[in-house]
């Protein structure tokens, strides 16, 4: 069994992130991004600076935009994700091990990650799905 946990420090997180994810930009229009999340089935998606250099500035979810429709009105074209994403989000880089990467999941209580690289572009997001199928994968060893 201890055999099996240090082999969990030595998976990395490109292991078993998912490669090219779909993001958002933070001026597109809530509508938008709700409707490519519902189609993608998806419930979150990192929110970033431009699609040339993909840096990682926000996080937003259907529970961000479901809570936001009790607060304000939506269908208003002026909603977009920027009012709504979560700033800053906690990232993953690409040198994190399966081990960091649950670590920072308990330690800030949530379930996905988007990667960054060397130059904090996105580059792979991590859910909850992903890590459960690369522990089972590694326990069934």
């Amino acid at each position: 069994m201890e055999d099996k946990l240090q082999k969990f420090n030595e998976v990395k997180v490109t292991e078993f992130m998912i490669k090219d994810p779909l993001y958002t930009s933070p001026n597109e229009k809530i509508s938008t991004t709700e409707l490519l999340m519902l189609r993608k089935n998806v419930g979150c998606l990192p929110v970033v600076n431009n699609s040339k250099s993909k840096k990682v500035i926000g996080i937003i979810s259907q529970r961000d935009i479901r809570l936001a429709r009790f607060a304000m009105n939506l269908e208003s074209p002026n909603t977009r994700v920027r009012d709504l994403m979560t700033p800053d989000p906690i990232i993953a880089k690409k040198t994190d091990s399966l081990t960091q990467i649950l670590e920072k999941l308990v330690k800030h209580d949530i379930e996905r990650l988007p990667v960054i690289n060397d130059n904090e572009e996105l580059i792979g997001f991590i859910t909850k799905q992903s890590i459960i199928e690369t522990i089972y994968k590694y326990l069934k060893e």
